[in-house]
Parts: structure tokens; sequence; C-alpha cells
């Protein structure tokens, strides 16, 4: 009995040590779109170790946007924020908001993949990004291997689940975090930052 005892806490113990602990993904943050200028007022990702990072970077237009460092950030788990479509000549179409939580068990599945993906570039500091379309607004990861710069072969087998892929400009690769639809208004929502 005290041999299976002592079977069944060693075994318990080697699990326990084996066990991934939560770990900071990124400290540059990309704020983008996909369909031309847009305003990002507001648009905070929290992540899975209490912290998170701001996109609401004001006026972007195009992939990858504006660029800022956002401290060290984590997997996410939520995000929540206000955006809006712009005129070309000035002034907002559209006004967007969300609230969702973001699946980061998936999330972190999809980062560690991207972590392993390649054979020999061995960068672990990636970028976070948000990138709006319209309603739609994704969280996407990068590590920002470009092949002019270095070798971004993929390691044999590397992504099973298909879930790498290639950025809007198809110059790197990333994996979707999370990728869904806000509320839109032609009108600014109460309490966000374009209200009057």
């Amino acid at each position: 009995m005290k041999i299976k005892l002592l079977f069944v806490l060693t075994t318990l113990l080697f699990l326990s040590a084996c066990e991934e602990k939560p770990f900071y993904v990124a400290n540059i943050g990309n704020a983008g779109s996909l369909d031309g200028p847009y305003s990002m007022g507001s648009i905070s990702v929290a992540d899975i170790l209490g912290g998170g990072g701001d996109f609401g970077y004001g006026a972007v237009d195009g992939y990858p946007g504006k660029s800022a460092d956002i401290g060290r950030m984590g997997v996410p788990k939520h995000i929540e924020g206000y955006w809006a479509k712009k005129y070309l000549e000035g002034g907002f179409q559209y006004y967007y908001r969300i609230s969702a939580d973001i699946d980061s068990e998936l999330a972190e599945k999809k980062v560690r993949t991207l972590l392993s993906y390649y054979k020999s570039y061995t960068e672990k500091d990636g970028s976070m990004q948000v990138l709006v379309e319209k309603e739609r607004i994704q969280v996407l990861y990068t590590l920002v291997c470009v092949d002019l710069y270095s070798d971004c072969s993929p390691r044999e087998d590397a992504d099973s689940q298909n879930w790498v892929k290639k950025s809007p400009r198809g110059v790197t690769d990333l994996v979707v975090l999370f990728d869904g639809k806000g509320e839109m208004s032609p009108t600014p929502f109460p309490d966000s930052p374009y209200e009057d």
C-alpha cells in the first residue's frame, strides 16, 4: 500500500512540475485596419496575468498600422473598446463598440504553436495586434519573422491544426487569437470617446 501511495504522489509531483505556467508573449502592440482610415478611440485587451494592453492609438490606416510599446502582455482573455470609421475628407461614418471574452486556452495553444513554429528563428517576444474592418475586430499575434532578414522556414509538422496564417500583406506569419464583431451605430455610443 505504501509503495502505491508513494508512486501516486511521485506521479502527481512530476505532473505538477511539467505544468506550463502563464507567460508574457508581447511587448509591442499594433493597431490597424483593412479598409481605410479609422479612429481607434479606446480599445483595451486584458490578459490572463492580470494586465493587458491599450490599443487606442487614434487615427490608423492600413496593416499593421501604428505601433507602440505595451509593456509586458500575456495571452489575451478579453477585449473591450470603441472605434469609428472615418470619411476620407474627415468626420466619422459609423461608430463601433465591443465587449467580449477571448478563449484564452485556445489562444494560448495558438501562441505556443507559433513560438515553436520556426526551424531556426529564435525570437520569442512578439507583437499583439488589433485589426478592424467595419464592425469586425481581430486580435492577432506575430513574431514578425520576415524572410528578407531571417530564415522563416517552418519546422516539419509545426502546425498540425493549420492555425498559422500569412499576415494581410503576406510578409509575416501570425495566429488569430480572436475574430469577432462589434455593435455598429450611425451615432456615437453613450460614454464613448466620440460622444459630444
